[in-house]
């Protein structure tokens, strides 16, 4: 047994890394518009194979070994990916924007970056001018995966900011969260405190996570799930997407309501999760977990406070700007296709497109109703990653940061199959550099990944391994 235990601790110290070194190539790729998409694609697979065989052979170890293992892991991962550019990714650019307009007294939802009254606030580092200016509209990407730089014909309107003549779109949470970034942030550094911030939640969703698993006397080995999982490393401490703050609230909520939570903390996890929506909408996926087979009171004191809490988030900017809080969060699900145009593609295979939103809702409602009835069999985790990877699978996102809220679920729930519907956003949003059209990259990335998340859930039921048993 100690000679089988330390052959797996050398597997999984090997494949972890092996794992370091390939992440840190990865990045050296640098971006995949230029014409190494499938190079770079090809890279993430064998992150993910050998993350999937770190996990895999890591043994039970006494307590403090294992979660130094699982977190000194994780902590080399978010600093590895903390020393590159980010690498697919523009955002954040748009936060270090919003944070410099909201630390002049100015609300983020007021103005567009492009607008001339916030022209005194310009910087050379998001506005560069002259051979700067031009250096950047030379390495635009041709057909914007990244959309680099609005080019107006003026040097001075040249800025890195994605979508510069639209308000922002970022709930109010994450706003607080821009404009404490900037003023902790050197004017210099600004770029890597985004990144060490975005490094510092995900490995602090990590220890998290251990807490939770350990206060649940469950193994905490599933902490691993999320702590060495490569979305992790590259959405968070490279690409410092803010969804990380959204999913590091979340797994606290869970955390509070584990075992048989009293009002107050009830009412706890409702402000947690109200402030989890308040940083990015997606979270409010899973929502319909927490109701159980009937509303009662104690959830619905949930409900309330998390509405409270999101609804005071946004009061103040109500007050300022009335509706402009809306920002572009409409004009964004339209070129996003989410009307159908784009999405949905696995339905696009059963139902003509001007179909496929309505049967989605349709397909959502009833996975709601599933998890309804299956609130006394199935933990609130494993709940709200099924409605959560449903969602995923039906609609088909392209953005990879979005899958940070399976990621965690699945470390929540120890149900690592779900992961391969995290990882199918990766070739969606690759497939523009890739020459494929997006709808057809859904059905290839998002119904495969859904097929192997229905054979192992068959192969775990009961019935299933007893006819095994029996042939």
């Amino acid at each position: 047994m100690i000679i089988r235990t330390g052959v797996r601790a050398a597997v999984t110290v090997g494949a972890l890394g092996a794992s370091v070194g390939l992440e840190a190539w990865t990045l050296y790729l640098g971006a995949p518009w230029t014409g190494g998409a499938r190079l770079l694609l090809f890279a993430y697979a064998v992150g993910w194979l050998l993350f999937a065989l770190a996990v895999l052979a890591l043994p039970r170890l006494p307590p403090r070994r294992l979660i130094a293992l699982i977190l000194g892991g994780a902590a080399a991962l978010q600093v590895v990916a903390m020393c590159f550019v980010p690498t697919t990714t523009d955002d954040y650019y748009r936060y270090v924007w919003d944070g410099t307009v909201q630390a002049h007294g100015i609300d983020p939802y007021r103005y567009a970056p492009l607008d001339p009254a916030l022209k005194p606030l310009r910087d050379p580092w998001l506005f560069p001018t002259g051979a700067a200016a031009a250096q950047l509209v030379e390495a635009s990407p041709a057909k914007g995966w990244i959309d680099a730089c609005t080019y107006l014909g003026i040097p001075h309107d040249c800025t890195r900011i994605n979508r510069p003549t639209v308000h922002t779109l970022y709930p109010p949470v994450a706003e607080a969260a821009f404009v404490g970034l900037h003023r902790v942030s050197p004017h210099g550094l600004r770029r890597q405190f985004v990144q060490l911030f975005a490094g510092l939640l995900a490995w602090s969703t990590s220890a998290a996570l251990v807490a939770v698993l350990w206060r649940a006397g469950r193994d905490v080995r599933a902490a691993a799930w999320w702590a060495w999982c490569p979305m992790v490393w590259l959405e968070c401490g490279n690409n410092a997407h803010i969804d990380v703050l959204g999913i590091l609230l979340l797994v606290a909520t869970f955390g509070v309501l584990a075992g048989s939570p009293s009002k107050a903390r009830v009412a706890t996890a409702g402000g947690l999760f109200g402030a989890a929506v308040a940083v990015k909408l997606l979270p409010a996926l899973v929502a319909p977990a927490f109701l159980g087979r009937r509303p009662n009171k104690r959830w619905l004191l949930l409900f309330g406070c998390a509405g409270a809490v999101f609804l005071v988030g946004y009061l103040p900017h109500v007050v300022a700007v009335g509706t402009d809080v809306i920002g572009y969060l409409p004009g964004y699900l339209r070129e996003e296709g989410y009307s159908g145009q784009e999405r949905f593609g696995v339905l696009r295979l059963a139902v003509p497109r001007t179909w496929t939103a309505v049967l989605a809702a349709v397909l959502l409602a009833i996975a709601v109703l599933i998890v309804r009835r299956d609130a006394g069999r199935r933990s609130l985790a494993q709940r709200a990653l099924f409605l959560a990877g449903t969602a995923f699978v039906l609609v088909g996102p392209s953005q990879p940061w979005y899958g940070l809220l399976i990621v965690a679920l699945v470390a929540l729930s120890d149900r690592p199959e779900w992961l391969a519907v995290a990882a199918a956003a990766y070739p969606v949003y690759l497939s523009g550099a890739l020459g494929v059209d997006n709808s057809v990259m859904q059905q290839r990335s998002y119904l495969p990944a859904a097929c192997f998340v229905l054979l192992v859930s068959m192969i775990r039921r009961p019935i299933f391994r007893r006819a095994v048993s029996i042939r």
